[in-house]
């Protein structure tokens, strides 16, 4: 027998980037706040939320599908309401109004602070079509993050250490969708690690557009993420902290040595090249050479021992020829990233690389990316092949279900995550075990499954 309840529900579905993610915690913790119930699935909901993604084409695509796809649900009466908000929002907000009759309210950035008003408003049966201006809200301000439901696991959690970018990057539509770059002070980061930590999560990650222009808007272009990285160190419970979204030619020497000798910042780091041939990099706006590049990579190496490093390329930028491709994927099979992800160049408007003669043909931007990613997966497989038998730290992000555990033939089984690792874009290990999320383990190696690890517990190591 089920429960009749009164009480409002929504349902959000978030896509896009873990910066967006926090973006949808925050909303949720505000509707929370305010008695409105979360629901796991929009037929189970009066309101439902999607937060876009606006970034690249393949983003926008997957974003306007998903839009329609709920409107269905809407349009058969199983919905009240239908909001948008985030980063598509933002840029498209006019369109999406204009040709999507069955989206109620269109609400760009903002700090959310309108949206339970809204939901309640539509759950009861409010007029379509809610007049709100598509920003939506108050600003964001350094507090805005502060209250958030969680959506990932209770192992992790994503720290917004700023938003918006001074960079000009040709492919880049951020700077126009989120802004110049803002940073947090130093002790709000801390009260929200702390508050975190409270709640049992063991890893931070930290994120903005520019890690590493972390705190040049407020102390005088001086550049504050190591000073950040300390203060975190000492937050107790905290275990990992892993930096993503470092710009190449600004990692500095004081970060490579909190990547060092920090026991809490794991060697680990997200460092975007983009490209290596200096005629894309030239035309791609990065204000790097070909031999800067190498040589940061170098020095990456050389100055934190064993460290994992992540890259990004963007394959067929306009102009592309058969030589700079030819030097990426030497760069791939010589460099020997620990883990990358390529994407096709998408043509954005607004940003300067719009308009740029130089298609590269489709077919052949498959191909190279192919190549990349084959070239990637061997180094990955093989340095998974000579992990067999070590032991590694290993932190447990939750139960391992459906078709893996199907595929493998176990019973139960945990996911989790070492080192080299950040959530949903690297690889996991595998664990024949029922193990509760936020667990660090030691673990052993006996085997790898493609781009991911099999390990047998071996002891658990005492909560902080």
């Amino acid at each position: 027998m089920s429960l009749k309840t009164d009480a409002v529900k929504v349902c959000l579905v978030s896509l896009g980037c873990p910066k967006n993610l926090v973006d949808s915690e925050v909303l949720l913790g505000a509707a929370a706040e305010d008695g409105i119930l979360v629901a796991r699935d929009p037929e189970d909901a009066d309101v439902a939320i999607i937060n876009t993604c606006g970034f690249i084409d393949s983003a926008k695509e997957e974003s306007i599908q998903t839009i329609l796809e709920i409107a269905k649900l809407k349009t058969e009466g199983a919905l009240k309401g239908l909001v948008v908000v985030g980063c598509l929002s933002q840029r498209y907000g006019d369109e999406l109004r204009r040709d999507l009759p069955e989206v109620d309210a269109v609400l760009g950035l903002s700090d959310y602070s309108k949206v339970p008003a809204l939901i309640k408003h539509l759950a009861k049966g409010g007029d379509a079509r809610f007049v709100m201006d598509t920003r939506g809200g108050k600003a964001k301000t350094k507090d805005s993050d502060r209250r958030r439901l969680l959506l990932t696991p209770k192992s992790y959690a994503y720290l917004r250490i700023g938003e918006g970018c001074d960079h000009s990057c040709s492919f880049c539509a951020i700077p126009l969708i989120r802004g110049k770059q803002r940073s947090k002070p130093i002790e709000v980061l801390v009260e929200e690690a702390e508050g975190l930590a409270a709640g049992g999560v063991r890893e931070l990650i930290l994120v903005a557009e520019d890690s590493t222009a972390y705190g040049m808007d407020w102390a005088d272009n001086k550049r504050m993420l190591a000073p950040l990285l300390e203060a975190l160190g000492q937050v107790p419970g905290i275990e990992w902290i892993r930096i993503l979204y470092a710009y190449p030619h600004t990692v500095r020497k004081e970060i490579t040595e909190q990547l060092r000798e920090n026991p809490k910042v794991v060697p680990y780091i997200d460092i975007p090249i983009q490209h290596i041939a200096s005629p894309m990099l030239r035309a791609m706006k990065r204000g790097v050479s070909s031999t800067q590049v190498r040589k940061i990579l170098d020095r990456l190496r050389d100055e934190v021992p064993g460290i994992a490093i992540r890259t990004t390329f963007i394959v067929g930028f306009p102009g592309e020829t058969q030589e700079d491709f030819e030097e990426l994927l030497r760069l791939t099979k010589d460099f020997r990233f620990e883990r990358l992800g390529v994407f096709p160049f998408s043509r954005e408007e607004g940003t300067s690389s719009f308009d740029l003669p130089g298609d590269v043909d489709p077919e052949l931007v498959r191909e190279r990316i192919q190549a990349i990613m084959d070239a990637s997966r061997r180094v990955i497989e093989e340095r998974n092949a000579s992990l067999i038998g070590s032991r590694m730290k290993i932190l447990v992000d939750g139960a391992m279900e459906g078709d893996r555990l199907k595929g493998l033939g176990w019973k139960v089984g945990s996911l989790g995550r070492t080192f080299a690792d950040a959530p949903e874009i690297d690889c996991e290990v595998y664990l024949e075990d029922s193990l509760p999320s936020g667990m660090f383990i030691e673990g052993e190696i006996v085997g790898s499954r493609g781009y991911d690890l099999l390990a047998r517990p071996v002891s658990s190591f005492s909560s902080p």
